[in-house]
């Protein structure tokens, strides 16, 4: 049996870590000045490994850098099937901080 109580378990981390690795990269990638200007601050799973939270920092309107970010996704997203090997890739969900 699995643990109780909401701490992701080891795969579902190993996972946001290579996430994040990946999305740092795929950022530079978009061509997007606000997102060539961002960082990849933290990725956690959102409850599970399916879904993950990306916590992203970046300097001028956080309004502007979330749209960029959502117009961007399906590209970030391609990025990070790419970088992992699972059969579906994680859908993001993206927090500016």
């Amino acid at each position: 049996m699995g643990k109780q109580g909401s701490q992701p378990d080891r795969k579902a981390l190993q996972l946001a870590r290579q996430v994040q690795r990946a999305l740092t990269f795929a950022l530079a990638e978009t061509g997007d000045d606000l997102l060539l200007e961002a960082y990849i601050e933290d990725v956690k799973p959102a409850p599970d490994a399916n879904h993950l939270l990306v916590s992203v920092r970046g300097d001028g309107d956080p309004i502007a850098l979330l749209a960029a970010l959502h117009e961007h996704t399906g590209r970030l997203r391609s990025a990070v099937a790419e970088a992992i090997t699972r059969r579906k890739a994680p859908e993001l969900a993206w927090q500016i901080v």
